[in-house]
């Protein structure tokens, strides 16, 4: 089976759609095991007081069908193997800032994001006209350059017409892979890494771009909950960690490092 490469725009829907999975996963487990206690005791109720119809049970069956749908094609996308993301950008300023912190989000629900495209890139015989803008581009390629390293950035010059249409596609492809396979993996890095040792253990998570004022943390069992600038992701810990508490934290390089130990 081929690999997937999606594009992905920077919305609050989108970021929306990635973390779906892990809520629903916490239905699945948590409330439609229990669907029919909930409505055999909440039918009377409606019906003397509020003389609303409840939902069926096939309702909620049709819910967990789309729900368990939808965590499937989360796995899909989450499979390095199979799927990654490539991030496509103009060499903008507010469009690099809004692509920084989509990277940061993906990190954070765990999509590999293997590759960054730069168009309409101008050439560097522009011409006077747009030596400026060149110059600007220039600024603006050396930060995304620097800020999604190590990932590989690649870039598209500005066309002389609009890409559309195969032949249009084409010449695309030439510029942007002309020194990489494009069904390849072209970046692979563990965004999280979990290490035990005899007094407890560390969970390293990846957040690039992240500041460490907007971060938080909630361990509840053997949830541990992530949080980025309103953006949040449940973590499942092993087993091996449920005794065992969140002792501190650091941030440094990008990187998250949780340390856990017996210590209450």
């Amino acid at each position: 089976m081929g690999r997937d490469h999606r594009r992905l725009r920077p919305t609050g829907e989108t970021l929306r759609l990635l973390s779906f999975p892990d809520v629903a996963r916490w239905w699945i487990e948590k409330i439609f095991p229990k669907e029919r206690q909930i409505l055999a005791a909440a039918r009377p109720i409606a019906r003397s007081l509020l003389d609303i119809p409840l939902p069926s049970q096939a309702v909620f069956a049709d819910i967990q069908r789309l729900s368990q749908n939808l965590i499937a094609m989360n796995d899909i996308l989450r499979d390095r193997q199979r799927s990654t993301i490539r991030l496509v950008m103009n060499p903008d300023k507010m469009v690099i800032g809004e692509a920084m912190r989509t990277f940061t989000y993906l990190n954070l629900y765990g999509y590999l994001t293997d590759a960054v495209v730069v168009n309409r890139v101008f050439p560097s015989d522009v011409g006077e006209y747009f030596a400026q803008w060149r110059r600007v581009q220039e600024e603006h390629l050396e930060l995304v350059q620097s800020a999604f390293a190590p990932v590989p950035v690649l870039c598209a010059p500005y066309f002389d017409q609009e890409v559309l249409g195969a032949q249009m596609l084409d010449r695309l492809a030439t510029a942007l892979f002309r020194d990489h396979d494009p069904a390849a993996v072209l970046h692979d890095a563990l965004t999280q890494e979990l290490f035990m040792s005899e007094d407890g253990a560390s969970l390293r998570l990846a957040l690039p771009f992240a500041r460490k004022g907007d971060i938080s943390l909630k361990k509840i069992g053997l949830e541990l909950i992530v949080g980025v600038d309103g953006q949040r992701r449940t973590i499942i810990l092993p087993p091996a960690l449920a005794a065992l508490q969140p002792t501190g934290a650091t941030f440094e390089d990008g990187a998250l490092e949780v340390r856990f130990n017996g210590a209450q």
